[in-house]
């Protein structure tokens, strides 16, 4: 009975292990390959189904649209949509779906049954979707599989259309090229060596330009695989959709194999010169560098940014129409505005004697300029400029005995609020100065508040005369309103209405009107010679006048060594 016991668990055993190696092959087959096939017709073209459109719609009828995918979400610059284009127009498809490169690759053919979704724009970019809080929205990801169907697999991907940014012209929204996989080709960055985007934004705009001096927006997600990678320098070939936002064409890279054949192709000068009036910046010094404290920069007057008739498109042929700026090269017959750097000219002497539109004759020679380097249209530029050299005459900044520079702060200077709540405090505008204003928050405020300089010793000095730097807007009346004082018996503390005080007059002054920056004096101080003063600047405003006074520099120069 033991033995029979036994020998049945081992039959059992037997006859599984016989069963199993019955239904083991000596290779596995290999899965089959399923091709999405799709069995009906587009019933239009993408650009008939885009000029359709006139207003956020529901699409009732039963409307089917064909396209191949020309960019998706695989780099992260586009997040949540793609876009796709047949032989005649482009379509923008928001999907509130991550990951779509995995099921929808560049060259994939794709047909959409239009029936149910939403058409609208935003931002004047047309795109298909679902309504979202009353516009245009992301279709919701269960709808996917009902209105998007694959037809076969990926196929060679698309050629882009090859355009010159003076060929966009006007911004439509039913341009065929909108939303299209476009080429550029022989542009420049306006900012190599930069981050395409850096992550304190959630986007960064930037500017390239062609070799006539055109200008198109390349934006950049910091949520893209090339964010922190360096723009190039030099001219090169860049693809990307070409879209729209309000007015503005914008250029959408897809990964950075849409940046090609970056080179200096077209060379660059080389950069020269150490920012000093004997060795001063190149043109190509200027562009690469930056600094907040002037230094001097040479090149050849070429022309101007004009700023309002055109708007914003460099003129190198005249006539001229802005006196605020000019472009300058290392060679006078440039015209590439890549190669060229904008001037801000302040108002005064500097653009009364170096502006195009009173001073045609300038075009093409060379100069040199002391300014800040700084972001000027959005590209390297100088301004806050302090001296200018033109046929051997020019403002050759004077270092004073006594100079205060402002640097964003009352620097050694004192403030005192006789009236009102509003005081002199620090700005950072023309380089850096102090900034007194009776307007806060929409509202006109009464003020009388003094700027006042610590005791300066004139003993000594012959010939003391006094400059300084100065812009005033929303004032009315410049000589009631921001009035400049010396004294010869303040304390240097404690209410100045308590000395004695002489008004300066009969000096240059700023129009009181905008906000350039006026260089005021030469104020004669020769009354003073040989005392200690104190220098007080007296900003007064009312509840029905209240302008901002900033000023920038001041300083007192002597024939005295």
């Amino acid at each position: 009975m033991k033995n029979i016991k036994f020998l049945i668990p081992v039959l059992l055993m037997a006859i599984s292990s016989a069963f199993l190696t019955s239904c083991v092959k000596g290779e596995f087959d290999e899965p089959p390959i399923n091709i999405p096939t799709v069995d009906f017709e587009a019933t239009t073209t993408i650009q008939e189904f885009r000029e359709s459109y006139s207003a956020l719609k529901e699409i009732t009828d039963d409307v089917v649209i064909t396209g191949i995918v020309t960019a998706n979400d695989e780099s992260g610059n586009l997040y949540k949509k793609m876009i796709i284009q047949d032989e005649t127009g482009a379509l923008e498809l928001a999907i509130d779906q991550t990951n779509l490169a995995n099921e929808y690759k560049v060259g994939q053919r794709v047909y959409i049954k239009c029936k149910g979704l939403y058409v609208g724009d935003y931002n004047n970019l047309i795109q298909l979707g679902y309504i979202y809080n009353g516009g245009i929205g992301r279709m919701p990801a269960v709808m996917v599989p009902s209105h998007i169907f694959r037809d076969s697999l990926a196929g060679e991907k698309p050629v882009p259309q090859v355009l010159t940014i003076s060929d966009l012209g006007e911004t439509d929204k039913t341009n065929p090229v909108v939303s299209r996989l476009v080429t550029f080709e022989n542009v420049m960055f306006a900012t190599p060596g930069e981050l395409f985007a850096p992550d304190d934004k959630d986007a960064t705009d930037r500017m390239i330009f062609d070799q006539s001096g055109s200008d198109l927006v390349v934006r950049s997600s910091k949520y893209s695989n090339f964010s922190s990678n360096k723009i190039p320098q030099g001219y090169g070939k860049l693809t990307g959709i070409l879209s729209l936002y309000r007015e503005t064409w914008q250029l959408t890279l897809r990964d950075l194999t849409d940046v090609t054949g970056f080179s200096d192709t077209i060379p660059l000068p080389t950069a020269t010169g150490n920012g000093t009036f004997e060795d001063p910046y190149n043109i190509e010094s200027a562009r690469i560098n930056s600094s907040t404290t002037p230094v001097w920069v040479k090149g050849f007057i070429v022309g101007v940014y004009e700023t309002v008739n055109p708007v914003f498109v460099p003129n190198f042929t005249g006539p001229y129409t802005t006196n605020s700026n000019l472009l300058l090269a290392d060679s006078p017959d440039e015209t590439i505005l890549a190669k060229c750097v904008p001037v801000q000219l302040p108002g005064g002497a500097i653009r009364d004697s170096l502006n195009l539109v009173t001073n045609a004759d300038n075009k093409g020679k060379e100069v040199m300029v002391l300014g800040t380097l700084d972001t000027y249209f959005s590209v390297p530029g100088v301004k806050n400029l302090s001296g200018y050299w033109l046929d051997g005459n020019g403002v050759l900044p004077a270092t004073g005995f006594f100079t205060e520079e402002f640097n964003n702060s009352l620097g050694t200077f004192s403030q005192y609020s006789v009236l009102g709540d509003q005081v002199w405090a620090g700005g950072s505008f023309d380089g850096g100065c102090v900034v007194m204003s009776g307007f806060v928050d929409g509202s006109k405020f009464a003020n009388e508040d003094w700027l006042i300089s610590p005791s300066i010793s004139l003993a000594g000095k012959t010939g003391v005369t006094m400059k300084f730097r100065e812009a005033m807007n929303f004032g009315g009346n410049i000589n009631e309103e921001a009035k400049v004082f010396v004294s010869t018996n303040y304390s240097g503390s404690g209410d100045p209405n308590d000395a004695d005080w002489t008004e300066m007059t009969g000096f240059t002054r700023s129009a009181g009107n905008d906000w350039s920056f006026v260089d005021c004096g030469d104020i004669d101080l020769s009354a003073f010679e040989g005392q200690t003063i104190h220098v007080g600047f007296k900003y007064m405003s009312t509840t029905s006048v209240a302008g901002t006074w900033e000023i920038s520099r001041m300083l007192l120069t002597s024939d005295t060594k």
